[in-house]
């Protein structure tokens, strides 16, 4: 499928995914909202210089976007950052913080049946799912090295 610019566009079931309280048939069921990771739906929210992903296809979908905490916490001249960095309880505080009113309407959304699918954003620190961006020395330094491990990144840790 091709979005308005012409782009490829990917599927959902390309995307992390991580399922709340009961796993979806199928992307796009009516009876389905998909809660999507912020830069999958804004590019512009993403640190600059790193490579943007690919549009998503969500027609016909019903779509929540989540609140970009990097962003809201650090600002859009935020430098690349990791997990372990993130970790920390002023931060996670943070994350809980924005999700409470998205996670009292899921909660209702849910008690009326629907099924609830999250859509995290791969390696990232904060919105990954199943894999995360880990390591970078603290201090001055000239590069910054860092590396991929399974496993959430703080926000879902926080949410899921």
């Amino acid at each position: 499928m091709k979005s308005n610019t012409g782009e490829e566009m990917k599927k959902l079931e390309n995307y992390e995914c991580s399922y709340v309280f009961e796993k979806p048939a199928a992307c796009g069921d009516k009876d389905e909202v998909l809660v999507i990771g912020h830069c999958l739906l804004n590019p512009l929210a993403r640190v600059k210089g790193v490579k943007p992903v690919q549009p998503i296809d969500t027609q016909g979908a019903n779509v929540i976007q989540l609140p970009c905490p990097e962003a809201m916490f650090f600002g859009m001249r935020r430098r690349e950052i990791t997990k372990d960095q993130l970790d920390h309880p002023a931060y996670r505080r943070f994350c809980r913080e924005i999700f409470t009113h998205l996670a009292d309407l899921l909660e209702d959304l849910a008690a009326g049946g629907v099924k609830i699918k999250i859509l995290g954003v791969p390696k990232s620190p904060s919105c990954g799912v199943e894999i995360t961006s880990v390591g970078g020395e603290p201090g001055k330094v000239k590069e910054f090295h860092h590396r991929h491990e399974k496993g959430p990144g703080v926000f879902m840790e926080e949410i899921i």
